[in-house]
């Protein structure tokens, strides 16, 4: 007996040969989407924290920014943020051990601002007019974060000098 079109069991089969070539296929991209995420997010999280604090080190009410000069001695980096009023405000971006994470703080204390969570070490260099992090992170390997900002003016760092003078002078005549 000869038939004309598919029988109920073949068109099971290939229903069910059709899912599985699905369900393979799906498979596959998920793969491949998940490994592409997990070799750029170091990438993202380092040029994220980048642009964060170099945003905010410029931000439209900032008349300059320079760094302190040899104040951290490697486990900190220490910059002046003058603002348009004339204000000035000291920051602190150190490594924080307890919870590994790269932070931003003002040198008086209170609140901080991540930049980078789960370093495994972090190094800073001050220059004259920039400040480098060198950051170590688990499996991920090293990277160099570098903010360039302004020169320290002479002549606040001449007043500065002499503030210092003095009140070593008082404490001593004291």
């Amino acid at each position: 007996m000869k038939t004309k079109g598919f029988m109920l069991a073949e068109a099971i089969f290939s229903l069910f040969v059709t899912m599985l070539v699905l369900f393979i296929l799906q498979s596959l991209l998920l793969s491949v989407k998940k490994a592409n995420l997990s070799e750029n997010q170091h990438i993202n999280e380092v040029a994220y924290a980048y642009v964060q604090l170099d945003q905010y080190l410029h931000d439209e009410d900032t008349k300059m920014v320079y760094p302190l000069v040899n104040e951290g001695k490697g486990r900190s980096a220490t910059f002046v943020k003058v603002n348009k009023d004339k204000s000035e405000i000291e920051y602190k971006i150190e490594y924080y051990l307890p919870k590994r994470v790269i932070k931003v703080s003002k040198s008086d204390g209170g609140g901080y601002m991540p930049l980078i969570f789960n370093v495994q070490s972090a190094k800073f260099i001050t220059r004259k007019d920039k400040i480098i992090i060198r950051i170590n992170e688990y499996n991920k390997g090293e990277s160099d974060l570098v903010f360039q900002l302004d020169e320290e003016p002479d002549e606040d760092r001449n007043v500065k000098r002499n503030k210092k003078e003095n009140t070593g002078k008082r404490k001593r005549a004291v």
